[in-house]
Formats: structure tokens, C-alpha cells, sequence
């Protein structure tokens, strides 16, 4: 999720949809593989055009409508969230078929399958920002957009397809997630907004826009991982664990302020 966020940050928007993206195509897809025992594989790339429909609507809403991105992806998410419990009806499904567990569970080379797929997008993510001209334009959009628009780069088109990105990014995440506990739950995804914006702003990613890269995201995440850890072997509450989080956040998007204050003073 953070690889997808830190898109979306560069370019001064947030996608605070992706834990209802998550906990949507989790919901389908397990209901596809038990009840309806569609094919494993279709259902897997269900999932995908789930979250990348979800990231199409929040970049039209954005990109074209001109809505806000907070307000947008806030309302998806509530939507997302409530189509998941809808869905599941507060049930835990259970019974995904083995190949499933290929993705949280298995290692490949001595290496677990999950750090293959990160450093697999974590690669495309950095090529893509460093390599491509898509990465260039999306840093201009987010140092100045009305300029960006002027020298002739599509931002709508760039806008929609990094928020289809972020969704998709989520439904991976989603994948991973339910393959290490075999199972759908609406609190898959709860709460990983927060986790995703506090990696890619830990790692870099300016909120004002037009700076960071995945490499930092990927960082910001290994810490935000080491810190829940740490948190989860002291005993502290999960709600004391959200609040700090929150102070990471903000503590993080602070010293970005004061650092680019002292940049124009200079």
C-alpha cells in the first residue's frame, strides 16, 4: 500500500480508501473461491479489477470532478467498508483453497513469497519515478501543477492512473494478507491507511508534494513494522499504538514544513 500512497502523496493528493479497498476485495474474492468456487485464478484477478475500479473512480472524482482528494477517498472508504460488511455480515470466511497460502506462506528461493512480490512493485516503482517520463510528469504535477499543465503534461490522465495504482496496490495487499491467514475478515485493511501514509512520510514523501520515492516508502515501512512490533511485545493497547502512529505522523510532517521554511528563507 505504501508504494501506491507515495504515487499519490508526490502528487500532493491521499488516498485514505485503501483499508476498505483491502477489506472489499478480500470479501469478494474469499466469497468467490468458497460459496461460488470460481477458479482460483479468476478470482485473484477479481480482486485486482476491484481495487483498480475503485482507484478509477477516486481518480475521475479527483482528476475530472475536481473533487478533493481527503473528502473523495474518505467516502470510498466508508463505502468500501460498508459493502465488506454487507458482504460478509460479520462472519469470518474461512476454507480458501490451499493454493491460496502461496502468497503469505510459502518461500521461494529460501525467501518468503510476499518480500518477492515488494521488491518486485518496490523495483517497478522506482523505475518508474527515476526511468520513465510518467515519473517525471508526476513530480512536476506535484512541485506545480498549473505549470506542469502548461508545459503540456496530461495531469488528469497521470492523476487517474496513479489513484488506480494505489488500488490496486491494495488488493495485493488484500491478497497477502488473507493468504497468511487463510481467511476474510471485515477488519482486513482497518487502519492501514494510516500505516501507508505514515511509511511514505517517514521514508521522504513530502506532503506538499513533488518529493520522496518508493526507496523511502519501503524504509518508512520496515520502521512503521519494527515499531508495531516493538509496540505489540511491550503489551500496549492497540488504541495507544493507533495514537502513536498518528504522532509519527504528524512529528514527521512537521519537520517537513520547518525544513521547506528554511529552504525559501534560504
Amino acid at each position: 500500500m505504501a508504494i501506491g500512497m507515495t504515487l499519490v502523496i508526490i502528487d500532493r493528493g491521499i488516498d485514505l480508501s485503501v483499508g476498505g479497498v483491502a477489506a472489499l476485495s478480500s470479501a469478494i474474492g474469499a466469497i468467490f473461491m468458497t460459496q461460488y468456487h470460481v477458479p482460483w485464478m479468476i478470482c485473484i484477478l477479481v480482486m485486482l479489477i476491484i481495487g483498480g475500479l475503485v482507484g478509477l473512480v477516486n481518480g475521475v472524482s479527483i482528476a475530472v470532478l475536481k473533487m478533493p482528494a481527503f473528502i473523495c477517498t474518505m467516502a470510498t472508504l466508508k463505502i468500501t467498508q460498508g459493502l465488506a460488511h454487507y458482504i460478509l455480515n460479520g462472519k469470518t470466511i474461512f476454507g480458501l483453497p490451499e493454493v491460496h497460502a502461496v502468497f503469505g506462506q510459502k518461500n521461494f528461493l529460501s525467501i518468503p513469497v510476499s518480500v518477492w512480490i515488494l521488491g518486485i512493485f518496490a523495483i517497478g516503482g522506482i523505475l518508474l519515478l527515476k526511468f520513465f517520463r510518467f515519473g517525471r510528469e508526476l513530480y512536476a504535477m506535484g512541485g506545480n501543477p498549473k505549470a506542469a499543465w502548461l508545459s503540456g503534461i496530461n495531469v488528469r490522465k497521470n492523476r487517474i492512473i496513479i489513484y488506480v495504482i494505489s488500488g490496486v496496490m491494495s488488493s495485493v495487499a488484500a491478497l497477502i494478507i488473507t493468504s497468511r491467514i487463510m481467511c476474510a475478515q471485515v477488519s482486513i485493511g482497518e487502519g492501514n491507511e494510516l500505516d501507508a501514509i505514515a511509511s511514505a512520510v517517514i521514508g521522504g514523501v513530502s506532503m506538499a508534494g513533488g518529493e520522496g520515492g518508493v526507496a523511502g516508502a519501503i524504509i518508512g515501512t520496515l520502521v512503521i513494522v519494527m515499531i508495531n512490533n516493538g509496540l505489540n511485545l511491550m503489551g500496549i493497547s492497540p488504541y495507544i499504538q493507533t495514537a502513536i502512529k498518528g504522532f509519527v505522523i504528524f512529528l514527521a510532517i512537521a519537520m517537513d514544513v520547518i525544513r521547506r521554511r528554511k529552504e525559501l528563507a534560504d
